[in-house]
């Protein structure tokens, strides 16, 4: 059998062992009887400055849930996919697929759910998606459904004693049907025409790079591609895990930080310069995507 199958308590500690973990599991249930998923949470009080690389997980996908503020740095190949501070009760999807690499720069408290690839295809055959149909791969968001799910799967031996597993099996089947709603990828059959990647894709994250301060429309985005509003936007999310609108606004945001770190500027020219429309306007997006205000996360760099 693979090293890297998540198919018993076992075989869930030893992926964490792999993956640079070495601090007890406080958390360690599955596989669930039906669903087949497990659940992990595990903490670390002090920074690892150590790349650590992360297993994969090719049979699962796996829902990292973080509970409490976490710096880090991730890449996926040589990629740089989330540099900076991920506030507390955000929510990351990761497709099953090769291994990546990451930093621990602040103490964490994490939860990892992994659900089996055939347990999301037998629920996208439910509700009748097209054959392909998956969830997408996302970048870290806040979402309180989420969360309350998760927690209430963390607190199931004391809400349901001998059944908690079957609790588990049921809270992991409404976290699907939820997060499919909202995160599901149709691939090149979606109908409409085809997907959005290879050049396409590079055209329209070209474009947005060198226009995130003017909030380009939905509708110039798609004509890029030659795509109608809705099938780009539909598109556009599957892809890259986000809305084209809250993707502008990461990079926004990524911007401000590399300003904040490099710069004396004030907050309202920084706010002004990146196009948001005061201060505490900018204010509040940084705080909600980085869990701080600018100023803290400035004079933390300082």
């Amino acid at each position: 059998m693979p090293p890297d199958l998540i198919d018993s308590p076992q075989a869930l500690q030893d992926w964490f062992l792999r993956s640079g973990v070495t601090s007890p599991l406080l958390t360690c249930v599955g596989p669930l009887p039906r669903t087949r998923a497990s659940i992990a949470r595990w903490s670390r009080r002090q920074a690892d400055s150590a790349i650590q690389v992360v297993s994969p997980h090719p049979d699962s996908y796996r829902i990292a849930v973080m509970l409490e503020p976490l710096e880090s740095q991730i890449w996926v190949g040589d990629r740089v996919v989330w540099g900076g501070m991920i506030g507390a009760n955000r929510f990351r999807i990761c497709p099953p697929g090769a291994p990546s690499r990451w930093r621990q720069l602040s103490g964490c408290d994490i939860v990892n759910l992994f659900i089996p690839v055939d347990t999301v295809e037998a629920l996208c055959a439910d509700a009748g998606l097209p054959d392909g149909a998956r969830l997408a791969g996302t970048l870290f968001a806040p979402d309180r459904q989420v969360l309350d799910l998760v927690w209430k799967m963390l607190d199931a031996q004391a809400a349901a004693g001998p059944l908690a597993a079957r609790y588990c099996d049921g809270l992991v089947d409404a976290l699907l049907c939820y997060l499919l709603e909202r995160h599901a990828a149709m691939g090149e059959a979606r109908a409409g025409g085809p997907g959005l990647s290879g050049g396409r894709l590079r055209k329209v994250l070209a474009f947005l790079a060198e226009n995130a301060t003017r909030d380009p429309s939905i509708s110039e985005m798609a004509q890029l591609c030659a795509m109608s509003d809705s099938h780009f936007s539909r598109e556009f999310r599957a892809a890259m895990g986000l809305p084209p609108h809250q993707y502008v606004m990461k990079l926004r945001l990524e911007r401000a930080c590399e300003l904040l770190r490099g710069s004396e500027a004030k907050l309202v020219d920084i706010a002004l310069e990146l196009g948001f429309t005061s201060a505490s306007h900018f204010s509040r997006a940084f705080a909600q995507r980085y869990g701080q205000p600018p100023a803290s996360y400035r004079r933390q760099r300082g």
